[in-house]
């Protein structure tokens, strides 16, 4: 009897997978190529430090949708993480433009990463050399920027790092595209912090519930560890002529939307939504939420 139950058993669980629809597998494996022309970087080309690393993609994900890409430089043995960036590409695949800037090391070697849906990958590298002489390039100084933290009523509260406008609450309205930053102050853990926000930072909705209806929320990465550790001293920040400082002192592998512990004095490393690297440095920042905090900025042109 026991067998015949065995049997029975075995027969259903058998129309039950039988009926099941599976996920079909794809047809092809992602591929990634590199486009070219229109000042796009190829493979073996010589680049001076400071120079534009332009690098075009075309990608598919191989009958799934695109999930990650991923950007990787390695620089005299040092590897880093350029550009981690989640997604849901269905169709049409990728088509997007990279823009870095070149560092000192004699070679450096781009890898790009991207996986589907599936868990399948595809990478493509490209090696760029060393060119000669220098490509630094100009920056723009606001030596003085006030902003009011989030309860303060009386300073604008919104700041556009790249022309160094800020904004209020009423003036802000069809300019919220402009907006890279803001900054609140709170107790975290019992600590004092004033802190470093952007629009797109989820958390940043707690002291700015208005980011929500933003039709753009752009996304600005400050690299924390750099601010914490001090790596970057006022006399660097003071001797900054072109953006070499600004690029190189930014660690790609320390960043987020928000940085804590902007105290007086602190110099904060940033890169903006559109690519442009900075060094913020906070003049005075009270420590209370209607207070205000005083910053001057230097970013790339």
């Amino acid at each position: 009897m026991q067998n015949k139950a065995s049997i029975i058993l075995f027969f259903l669980v058998y129309l039950v997978t039988a009926c099941t629809p599976m996920e079909p597998e794809p047809e092809t494996f992602p591929f990634i190529i590199f486009k070219t022309g229109s000042g796009f970087i190829a493979d073996g080309s010589s680049v001076p430090p400071g120079g534009t690393v332009k690098i075009g993609i075309s990608a598919t994900g191989g009958g799934a949708a695109i999930t990650n890409l991923v950007v990787k430089r390695e620089a005299d043995g040092v590897v880093t993480t350029e550009t981690d960036r989640g997604m849901f590409i269905v169709s049409g695949g990728l088509d997007t433009t990279l823009i870095y800037t070149r560092g000192y090391s004699n070679t450096e070697r781009w890898k790009i990463f991207i996986m589907n849906s599936l868990r399948d990958t595809a990478t493509a590298a490209l090696t760029v050399l060393k060119g000669t002489g220098s490509a630094w390039g100009e920056i723009n100084y606001y030596p003085s920027v006030v902003l009011g933290m989030q309860s303060n009523v009386t300073h604008p509260c919104y700041l556009d790092l790249t022309t160094g406008t800020a904004y209020t609450k009423v003036d802000v309205t069809g300019n919220e595209a402009a907006v890279d930053l803001s900054i609140f102050w709170y107790l975290t853990s019992g600590v004092s912090s004033p802190t470093l926000t952007c629009p797109s930072y989820p958390s940043a909705l707690t002291w700015f519930p208005e980011f929500s209806s933003w039709p753009v929320r752009n996304q600005t990465l400050y690299d924390y560890y750099s601010s914490d550790n001090d790596l970057v001293s006022e006399i660097q920040f003071a001797g900054a002529e072109n953006d070499s400082l600004l690029v190189t002192a930014y660690r790609s592998q320390t960043i987020s939307g928000q940085s804590k512990f902007a105290y007086t004095g602190k110099i904060v490393p940033f890169r903006t939504s559109d690519g442009r690297y900075g060094l913020l440095k906070v003049i005075r920042a009270d420590e209370r939420a209607d207070g205000t905090v005083e910053l001057a900025i230097k970013i790339q042109k």
